[in-house]
């Protein structure tokens, strides 16, 4: 072959020993690459494990990041690299058990139960899980209502008002919810009165969670949201008013 002016071609070849070898150049490359992130996995575990249990055991505002760094043996300059504020554990943590949570959620709205049964039950179970992490629920509600920084993660408070949500649409389909306002905006009132419901337990203390007195405000604000025997005639499923109260 001729090129150029009519020199030769030069034809360059890797002997397949040579390709081998860089073969084996790049393994060690993404072997390293494969523990360092094992081990950033490892630490961020670590980190939310410890956190959680030194929550428990001294509560969320006497836990510093230096009992959270000096229990696990890192630097806290290593920790910031994770989260940038303590409060930024809380949603990571709460997001662990929205799988198992979200099952509940689904198994609730899959039931042949009455609406207002299964409005009541998303309600407890939800409570249930607010009480048995008391310490971090408290945290997760006060800087969710007081964070100014718009990437705080909200993960936990949208799944909730996203199953009553669709929860709220299948009962507008059906009658059983007033269908002149959109379900969205009814499921945002609803998780307000359990957000406040919450704050009311773990923050005031003037109500248990046990108490009855989670229903006896859920049935009020139902009062306004349940059809009415003339409702499915002026307000056809469907039919929604945006700017209606």
């Amino acid at each position: 072959m001729l090129y150029g002016r009519g020199y030769p071609a030069k034809v360059r070849t890797t002997p397949a020993g040579c390709r081998a070898q860089l073969f084996l150049e790049r393994e060690p490359v993404k072997k390293t690459s494969f523990l360092r992130e094992q081990k950033k996995k490892t630490t961020r575990d670590a980190i939310l494990k410890t956190a959680q249990m030194l929550f428990t055991e001294k509560g969320f505002e006497n836990t510093a990041v230096e009992d959270i760094t000096r229990r696990i043996h890192i630097a806290q300059s290593t920790f910031f690299n994770y989260f940038p504020r303590k409060e930024d554990i809380i949603p990571e943590m709460f997001q662990k058990k929205l799988p198992a949570l979200r099952k509940k959620w689904q198994s609730i709205l899959d039931s042949p139960e009455p609406i207002k049964s299964k409005i009541h039950e998303i309600f407890h179970t939800t409570a249930q899980l607010a009480l048995k992490n008391e310490n971090i629920s408290r945290a997760l509600l006060i800087n969710n209502i007081s964070s100014i920084n718009s990437q705080y993660n909200r993960a936990f408070f949208e799944e909730f008002r996203a199953a009553l949500e669709r929860l709220l649409e299948n009962g507008q389909k059906h009658g059983q919810i007033r269908g002149d306002i959109a379900a969205e905006r009814l499921a945002t009132m609803l998780e307000g009165v359990f957000n406040l419901f919450v704050i009311d337990c773990l923050v005031k203390h003037i109500c248990k969670i046990s108490s009855e007195e989670l229903y006896e405000r859920l049935n009020l604000c139902l009062e306004g949201f349940l059809s009415k025997p003339d409702d499915s005639e002026r307000n056809p499923p469907g039919a929604h008013q945006s700017g209606a109260a």
